[in-house]
């Protein structure tokens, strides 16, 4: 297989859908504007979305882009061998003209021709079909025409995409490229039979159906492809390296790490690893306007840029001077990516480095005394108390506590601290129950409050949730919301709880969720 620089793929991107007619989308900002419920942008799609629900696009029916993005989701797997927080995402669509058949003809050709991938390796899922929406085998025959035999489709119950639960949806066709030991995958091998030896490269939705507030779907008038593939990750299939921080996307980034800190990516590859995807992610996010702060998507930038600043502490202890000759060659090492405000960066990174410094240097000191006095005493385990103080008292990292103890040759007793937690979170519950057996009269507060609609069995987030109340009762507050995805507690199953970011940009968390009279109450920690 030929070896593609990701310059040369964005080449050939750009090269293969202006051939097919597509007009290319301008890059839109990382940050999502006023009228979004999400932080960020998360998928290329996203500002598309009223264009898949019928407007009409100046741009026309057929377009294409590589759209810069930032997931949060999964920021504790950062570190690993495949999560990313920024990342870049290839999509193209057609807002009402081909369709199934075209799609699958174009993403056959640019995979196999254009980036000459190996056809013998390439495997697809298509929708099985429920009550609700029939098999898609029509997509599975055009597979077939274009060269994917049988036995590598797929037919999975779960290939359904829609971006709410009311609004234009369909199934989707997802193409996966093998990553088993083998150089081929052998007979009888594919998404469904052998899925952890399989990659998903491509994703294809055919949005060809309308579903209405009850589940109800009708045939739209015009049927709409929309398409995402991660840039990353195709890099890592042509560059054949083992993750995507091994592509050249990540190597000179790598290169400066090892230089800056003396360390090597095989002793040291997590903590490289999260260093180059938060350094990157920060300096997107800063050069498009965003600012550390205690609130919405300036607290995400915050914590991403104190994560990225203890675990360079735990490579090397640097000066402030340091701090910033590195940020600056590691800005260097990404400029492919934007025309970076280098000094505006520098002097928002190095504001937050001074700020965390003094957290991490007063911890250090109460981490050490401790240590002392507990060595003093013939102990070698921290209290779980004592790790809590340190992090919710003083903001000192869990991760710091557990390399520092390590160092010293203590061991915390995290289980108990743990335990804490969750016993911490049971009381609070607990607390809410009582508030709700002392007979408030909640219908006083819901007047003209319709039934919320629960979509948690399909969604676990939703960006398109209208406030509809945000009141007190006894020193409680309560949020009321059109829709969620958090379950209430009823027939013996907790609520769940989790986090809120509201449009003013306040992040609160939910520590419970209750319901009367079909309304969710979300009550707020």
């Amino acid at each position: 297989m030929k070896h593609f620089t990701s310059q040369e793929v964005r080449k050939l991107r750009t090269e293969f859908w202006t051939k097919q007619n597509h007009k290319e989308l301008p890059e839109v900002s990382l940050i999502a504007d006023k009228d979004s419920t999400a932080l960020f942008n998360v998928a290329g799609m996203q500002p598309l979305i009223p264009y898949l629900m019928g407007k009409e696009h100046p741009m026309g029916q057929r377009l294409f882009d590589i759209q810069k993005c930032v997931r949060t989701v999964d920021i504790a797997e950062v570190g690993d061998r495949s999560h990313l927080t920024f990342f870049e995402m290839m999509g193209n669509w057609s807002l009402g003209d081909y369709f199934k058949k075209e799609a699958v003809t174009r993403s056959w050709e640019f995979l196999t021709k254009y980036l000459e991938l190996d056809p013998r390796k390439l495997a697809v899922t298509v929708f099985a079909g429920n009550e609700f929406a029939p098999k898609d085998e029509e997509t599975s025959g055009y597979w077939q025409e274009a060269g994917i035999p049988e036995e590598r489709i797929s037919y999975l119950s779960d290939n359904w995409r829609s971006p709410g639960p009311v609004g234009p949806c369909g199934p989707d066709t997802e193409i996966f490229y093998w990553i088993g030991e083998s150089e081929f995958p052998p007979e009888g091998s594919n998404v469904g039979t052998d899925e952890d030896h399989w990659m998903e490269i491509w994703n294809n939705v055919f949005m060809e159906f309308y579903r209405d507030d009850k589940w109800t779907l009708s045939k739209l008038k015009k049927q709409n492809v929309d398409t995402w593939m991660g840039f990353e990750r195709i890099c890592k299939v042509l560059q054949e390296v083992d993750t995507v921080y091994e592509t050249d996307c990540f190597v000179p980034a790598m290169k400066v790490i090892t230089e800056q800190t003396g360390k090597s990516y095989e002793e040291q590859g997590r903590r490289f690893r999260i260093i180059a995807d938060h350094s990157r992610t920060s300096f997107m996010l800063i050069n498009d306007g965003l600012i550390p702060s205690n609130v919405g998507a300036g607290y995400v930038l915050r914590m991403i840029i104190r994560r990225m600043v203890y675990t360079m502490y735990l490579l090397k202890n640097f000066t402030f001077e340091e701090y910033q000759t590195f940020f600056a060659l590691l800005l260097k090492s990404f400029e492919g990516l934007r025309n970076f405000n280098e000094k505006e960066i520098i002097r928002v990174l190095m504001d937050e480095v001074k700020l965390f410094t003094k957290t991490i240097q007063n911890g250090m000191t109460l981490l050490k005394d401790l240590i002392e006095k507990l060595k003093k005493e013939i102990k070698n385990l921290i209290p779980w108390e004592e790790v809590f103080k340190l992090y919710d008292t003083y903001g000192f990292p869990l991760e710091l506590t557990q390399e520092i103890a390590e160092e010293e040759k203590m061991a915390i007793d995290q289980a108990g601290y743990e335990k804490q937690v969750k016993e911490a979170k049971e009381r609070s519950r607990n607390a809410t129950k009582e508030m709700f057996k002392k007979g408030t009269d909640w219908s006083k507060y819901l007047e003209g409050i319709p039934q919320t609609q629960f979509i948690g069995y399909d969604e676990v987030e939703t960006s398109d949730a209208k406030l509809l109340k945000d009141f007190d009762v006894d020193g409680q507050r309560v949020l009321i919301f059109d829709k969620t995805p958090f379950y209430a507690e009823m027939g013996g199953q907790k609520g769940d709880f989790g986090t809120v970011v509201l449009d003013s940009g306040e992040e609160v968390e939910i520590k419970d969720v209750q319901t009367f009279a079909g309304v969710s109450l979300h009550l707020v920690k």
